[in-house]
């Protein structure tokens, strides 16, 4: 019997494999969406209309475009640069980077992870969950600070991983500091290349050795495991 066939067969299988089909076509929805109908222009435009919330509202949807369009998103961090300008695009970017990350942390080890575990074998997740406990913040922080990686696809892939909470925190920080760099492009034009690349290296750097030393002191996996 092929794994199409057990699939229809199990009620419990074939429930989740329609849950995560569902979130899967409603990125797409979300991604097609955002990239048909939000640019810079529409962005400045929903900021100028909004007024005193402008900010809140900029946030709203940056927060929401990071989180359910994993794919290529770094100018809509651009652009907030060119709204707000340099120091204010990057607090928004960092707020709404950090919001983000963690929140499809969070949704993927509440709903994620134990829907996969229902469509895939348990000797696959053994195995999977072997490579995450290794590379996972390390690799997770490197994809944050370098640039056009597919960081935010990332970290659905290393959330569904026997990681705990806590060793996000690192990576998503630090990594949301240097994401959020990317304001001064939008703001400086070139120039702000420089800055934003800075940033990154920094980030880069301190995030290693900080990384570094929060997994030799919690080396033992046992404080790491999934509650």
């Amino acid at each position: 019997m092929n794994s199409f066939t057990k699939l229809w067969r199990s009620p419990a299988k074939l429930k989740s494999a329609t849950k995560l089909l569902f979130f899967i076509l409603f990125i797409l929805g979300m991604a097609f969406l955002f990239n048909k109908y939000i640019n810079r222009e529409t962005l400045q435009l929903i900021v100028k209309n909004s007024g005193n919330l402008g900010i809140l509202v900029y946030y709203i949807i940056e927060t929401t475009y990071i989180t359910f369009t994993p794919f290529f998103n770094t100018f809509i961090l651009i652009a907030s640069g060119y709204i707000f300008g340099g120091t204010t695009g990057f607090f928004i970017n960092f707020l709404a980077s950090t919001s983000s990350l963690f929140l499809i942390v969070f949704l993927v080890k509440k709903y994620g992870r134990p829907l996969l575990e229902k469509l895939v074998s348990p000797r696959f997740y053994k195995h999977f969950d072997k490579i995450i406990q290794k590379v996972g913040p390390m690799l997770l922080l490197v994809a944050y600070v370098v640039p056009f990686s597919p960081d935010d696809e990332l970290t659905y892939i290393v959330a569904a991983g026997p990681l705990n909470f806590k060793r996000f925190i690192l990576p998503v920080l630090l990594g949301s500091l240097g994401k959020a760099a990317y304001s001064y492009i939008g703001d400086l034009g070139a120039p702000g290349i420089t800055i934003a690349i800075y940033f990154r290296v920094v980030m880069l750097i301190i995030g290693l050795v900080l990384i570094g030393i929060q997994e030799h002191l919690f080396k033992d996996k046992n404080k790491w495991k999934l509650e």
